[in-house]
């Protein structure tokens, strides 16, 4: 179901024929400086049609702006997570009719291929991430016919592999194939279990999930009707984030009279109807007219990336990073571009 299309065809049509401008949204009184670490690491978008995009990184008060991809006309360079040690960053590159992964050091120097083996009707792999070591990344590989419900593939789960690409191995639980779709991994730290979205092709409802390593133990974090997307788990090795995972609501597309919002929920919920329960909102859109989605937690913990845009009727839609606190204060604007910018991955 989240073929090539779905990664960017929303936005495309949003915002096609329209000149990308920038909108500073107003930042609430209490807001104040907060002093982070790392560097955040996002998508930018460079034509106003949606078929061009690079990563770009810079500091998390928007300082120190690096290009670190050069894709070619008609290439989308998306979904970047930054290695555990903060090195290399991994990223998927839509091409017209198929992805690839790629990696690029997190100077900008270095860009290649990660050469996934793909095959027969396989449409590529997608949506990259890293093991909790640092040794191995996990994708989720898309093999067609696309006739399933729903056009949806024949199987889209996930795979792990070594960064060179060898030794691919199947992740996701057997089984699910056709029915559900699995994206979007994030390990532990200590590598114990890992987060991931479940897709249920029928409705093109999707959740949060975790299982261990070895596909076993897969329990639901997020109930079908929030339609949970792009989750992030928390590094913190202590305290009050340790072990909760932050995710955008209704990540196919929000409900009449809504918009989407950034939430957490805790990774240790022992059943559905108490992570149900625990589900709490950092940002309350409401109706709009902001929408945030695209959560990325900082190394530490303390505050979570984000993408805040607005879709205006008849208008240039308007896409940039900011930061906030897990408790939804002290909102921080990081990207000041002209050009819409989406997708933060918050590296070490």
């Amino acid at each position: 179901m989240r073929n090539i299309a779905k990664n960017r065809g929303r936005l495309a049509a949003l915002i096609a024929a329209a000149t990308l401008t920038t909108l500073a949204f107003a930042v609430p009184a209490h807001a104040t400086t907060h002093v982070s670490s790392g560097r955040i690491v996002w998508t930018q978008t460079l034509d106003d049609q949606g078929t061009t995009a690079r990563l770009v990184s810079a500091r998390p008060d928007g300082s120190g702006l690096r290009t670190l991809t050069h894709p070619k006309a008609e290439q989308f360079d998306i979904n970047a997570d930054v290695s555990p040690d903060g090195s290399r960053v991994l990223f998927e590159r839509d091409l017209p009719s198929s992805s690839v992964l790629g990696m690029v050091g997190a100077s900008g120097r270095g860009e290649r291929t990660v050469p996934v083996p793909c095959t027969g009707q396989c449409n590529g792999p997608q949506d990259p991430g890293w093991t909790a070591d640092g040794r191995r990344i996990v994708f989720t590989l898309v093999i067609g016919p696309f006739n399933r419900v729903n056009n949806s593939a024949h199987s889209a789960v996930l795979y792990t592999a070594r960064p060179d690409g060898s030794d691919v191995r199947r992740l996701s639980q057997p089984g699910i194939d056709g029915v559900y779709e699995d994206y979007h991994a994030r390990y532990a730290p200590d590598g114990s279990y890992l987060i991931f979205v479940r897709v249920r092709n029928k409705d093109v409802k999707s959740a949060v999930f975790r299982m261990r390593p070895d596909g076993t133990d897969v329990r639901q974090l997020t109930p079908w009707s929030l339609d949970a997307d792009v989750p992030d788990l928390s590094q913190a090795s202590h305290g009050p984030t340790r072990g909760l995972v932050a995710f955008e609501t209704y990540g196919h597309g929000a409900p009449r009279g809504a918009e989407q919002d950034i939430a957490t929920v805790p990774a240790s919920c022992p059943s559905m109807a108490v992570c149900t329960k625990q589900v709490r909102y950092v940002t309350h859109n409401g109706a709009g007219p902001h929408t945030s989605f695209n959560p990325s937690w900082s190394t530490g913990g303390s505050r979570i990336a984000y993408t805040e845009a607005q879709f205006p009727a008849n208008k240039p839609a308007i896409g940039d990073i900011w930061t906030i606190s897990p408790d939804g204060h002290g909102r921080q604007q990081v990207s000041h571009s002209s050009l819409f910018e989406y997708r933060p991955d918050w590296g070490v």
